[in-house]
């Protein structure tokens, strides 16, 4: 039987496999999102657009009612390439191939696998504004888990599909938290053999850990009374003041509530009765006691299609910020591991297919379209050392398509 070669299509092919074995959030969200993703040629800070479901409003009578089409988008820049270089001789290349797959292709692997996922977890969260628990605290009941599913029916989320990526704490915590409750022999076994909430257990969604979660820190201000700043604001930004003096930050991702705006449901437009979270999008000071004005999603829209709430706020309507000491007013600079809970549709990752050089190298590029990857390898020979340097190489890129088809998990 005739030698099998590690040559850069063979190597190639065992890192894709290993990389779609080792992720666990990138492999739970959407990678396929659509066809413009597979961009030929791509670099450093290209942008691709998920395409977002019309929204519609239901009318009345026999009457023809034209809508307008909202042909919504998503941005997905491609903001970076990640890349590992090794070398192995030409003896190797044909007689040792367990010996590259051990030392080489899984490795390179499990390396492009974390960094992909790091980079997706830590690209989205910052946009998703549903959260459950305290900046600070690990959420250590189901019920919390439940009501955070809540959260996603009552904006309209499928039931089913529903994936949990936790911090490895907050899946001991959980485990532990459930231990009590009915549940099959084997399933309560899972838990204490591998310290893992089983997956589908709570009916909520399959669960995983990743230790890969991003930590969020949250800005920070003293004894403070944020109010609404102003009658029928509407759109993504708002007029605040009440805040601290001069001493007030707000980070990318802090979470808020405001009295009397509750969220709807995106489908039958009908609110849910509770208060709608949103997320601060980039870093905010406070100038005087007033915030400058506070960027946020969703953004406020009471009708039409794209509504995403019951109420436009009123002029002096409490804000209360998602802190470890709401009721006191206080935001302290708090740090906390951040889990989610989802379905695959509120992400997109991205894997482009880089160019492929031609001047005295050997190259493969491999793109699993059913798994949303593409790596490509180059190998140069060097005939003065009888090696072959080569580099593995991915451009990637994730953004929140629909967030409000996720919540946040405070650990």
């Amino acid at each position: 039987m005739a030698n099998t070669l590690a040559t850069p299509t063979w190597t190639l092919k065992e890192t894709t496999r290993q990389f779609t074995n080792e992720v666990t959030f990138v492999r739970n969200i959407n990678r396929t999102y659509d066809d413009s993703f597979v961009q030929a040629g791509a670099k450093v800070g290209d942008t691709v657009r998920a395409r977002l479901p019309q929204r519609f409003v239901v009318t009345d009578g026999q009457a023809l009612q034209i809508q307008n089409l909202f042909d919504a988008t998503v941005p997905i820049s491609l903001t970076n390439q990640k890349n590992i270089g090794f070398s192995y001789s030409s003896a190797q290349a044909t007689t040792d191939l367990d010996s590259i797959r051990s030392r080489y292709t899984q490795p390179a692997a499990e390396h492009l696998a974390n960094a992909a996922d790091v980079l997706a977890f830590n690209a989205v969260y910052r946009d998703v504004y549903n959260a459950i628990g305290t900046p600070g605290t690990t959420v250590s009941t189901t019920l919390a888990y439940l009501q955070g599913g809540v959260k996603l029916t009552d904006i309209g989320t499928p039931l089913s599909g529903r994936k949990a990526v936790l911090d490895p704490y907050a899946m001991a915590v959980l485990a532990n938290a459930a231990s009590t409750l009915f549940n099959p022999s084997a399933t309560i076994g899972e838990a204490y053999t591998k310290g893992q909430f089983g997956r589908e257990q709570l009916g909520v969604a399959e669960w995983y850990q990743d230790a890969n979660r991003p930590v969020h820190t949250t800005g920070t201000f003293t004894a403070s009374t944020p109010i609404i700043n102003g009658a029928n604001q509407t759109g993504s930004t708002l007029i605040t003041n009440g805040w601290a003096s001069s001493a007030a930050t707000l980070k990318k991702g802090d979470i808020f509530t405001i009295a009397g705006v509750n969220s709807i449901n995106r489908l039958s437009y009908q609110s849910s009765g509770r208060l709608q979270q949103f997320t601060v999008t980039a870093d905010t000071t406070s100038v005087g006691v007033d915030m400058a004005t506070l960027p946020i999603s969703p953004p406020i829209i009471v009708s039409g299609a794209l509504a995403t709430v019951d109420a436009i706020p009123a002029s002096g309507a409490a804000i209360t910020v998602w802190s470890a000491n709401p009721a006191a007013g206080i935001l302290a600079t708090t740090s906390s591991p951040t889990g989610l809970v989802f379905i695959p549709d509120a992400f997109a990752f991205v894997m482009a297919d880089l160019m492929k050089p031609t001047a005295g190298v050997e190259t493969a590029q491999v793109r699993s379209k059913a798994w949303g990857v593409s790596i490509r390898m180059v190998e140069q020979y060097q005939i003065g050392t009888d090696q072959n340097p080569s580099r593995l190489d991915m451009l990637i890129g994730a953004a929140a398509v629909r967030p409000e088809f996720a919540y946040r998990v405070q650990g």
